[in-house]
């Protein structure tokens, strides 16, 4: 396998160039979890592997616990499937607290105060009640628990992999959080391996093809765990080289043929997060362009697999309005561009127009 069939096979297993479910739902069940900390960038990374898929749609499948929204790995929110909540949440949980250790000795936090927290938490939001961020706070604060600095996003965080809390339907524009519990009936998942191992088969059959240190930084667990779950995994896995690197895959369908269409996708969807290593899309990057100092990603253009440009959208009352801001000598025809927007156009239910 060369570098360009395995940026085909990864565009076609993650879902972007060919379909891989018949429900919004089953496309996350599918990923395992989507990085949704950017709300309208979550969004669309559902919408571009379902066609027919609205922003509006995306709300209602939450609405309706189709998906799930909840602190997940590496303490980042994500959209998942309801199966997959527990078990990836209880995996995530204890190596996201390992990791925010020094962050709690900085803030004075400790088990004593987070289970005091679950518990005003469990009190507050019982019998189906949806409170914001801000009203949590308050009702915190009420109680003498301090919520300065970083505290109030640990404790939002600490209460979703900790299964107390995930997001609630949005008032307005307006976040809130429920109990988990009262949202998603407790569901099981069958596991067939080590839970680690069982989310390495799973991260490698949609991302693949992918290497270890790719899987570390998804999955947030150190590299020694990471390869002993590949090792664990046994004949569910494949492996090759290339560039001296050893890279994995489930068996099945290997794309030779690249990607024909220009493609927009958001900073943090998971053909560009999902990774590690991500020098094999961004050859044409200027430096400094993907590590922005807020941490906000700019959206992608990509073409063949690589990135070419990012783009950057305004949406007004009646219409989107796009640019494209090509990197280096890398142009798209209008009428690519054309094409591409016209699925984020459908999307968002607007027209769309490129303007300079």
């Amino acid at each position: 396998m060369n570098p360009n069939v395995l940026l085909s096979t990864r565009l076609a297993r993650q879902g972007i160039t060919q379909s891989v479910g018949d429900t919004p739902a089953a496309i996350a069940a599918h990923l395992c979890a989507i990085q949704a900390q950017d709300f309208a960038a979550a969004k669309w990374s559902l919408g571009l592997r379902y066609p027919n898929l609205t922003d509006a749609g995306v709300e209602t499948l939450l609405d309706n616990r189709e998906l799930i929204r909840i602190s997940s790995l590496r303490g980042t929110l994500h959209f998942m499937h309801p199966q997959d909540v527990r078990w990836i949440t209880k995996l995530a949980s204890p190596r996201v607290k390992v990791q925010g250790g020094p962050m709690w000795k900085k803030l004075g936090l400790d088990d004593a105060i987070f289970n005091k927290v679950f518990r005003i938490f469990r009190e507050a939001l019982r019998n189906g009640e949806a409170l914001s961020r801000a009203e949590l706070t308050v009702i915190l604060e009420n109680k003498r628990i301090n919520t300065s600095d970083h505290r109030m996003n640990q404790f939002l965080t600490f209460g979703g992999l900790e299964q107390v809390i995930c997001c609630g339907p949005r008032r307005g524009k307006e976040f809130t959080y429920v109990l988990l519990d009262e949202w998603l009936p407790v569901t099981t998942y069958n596991l067939q391996h080590s839970p680690l191992t069982e989310l390495a088969i799973r991260y490698l059959h949609s991302h693949g093809p992918a290497t270890p240190e790719d899987f570390s930084w998804w999955s947030g667990y150190p590299i020694t765990a990471c390869r002993n779950a590949f090792n664990d995994a046994g004949s569910a896995l494949q492996s090759f080289t290339i560039r001296e690197k050893s890279w994995y895959i489930t068996p099945g369908k290997v794309e030779e043929q690249p990607d024909q269409k220009v493609r927009l996708l958001s900073g943090f969807d998971e053909y560009h997060i999902g990774y590690a290593d991500r020098s094999l899309i961004t050859e044409s990057v200027p430096a400094g362009v993907l590590s922005p100092p807020n941490g906000i990603l700019p959206n992608l253009v990509i073409s063949k697999g690589k990135i070419v440009g990012n783009w950057r959208r305004e949406i007004k009352k009646k219409e989107v309005e796009m640019v494209f801001i090509p990197f280096g000598s890398k142009t798209i025809p209008e009428r690519r561009l054309l094409t591409a927007a016209k699925a984020y156009g459908e999307f968002m239910d607007l027209p769309v127009r490129w303007v300079s």
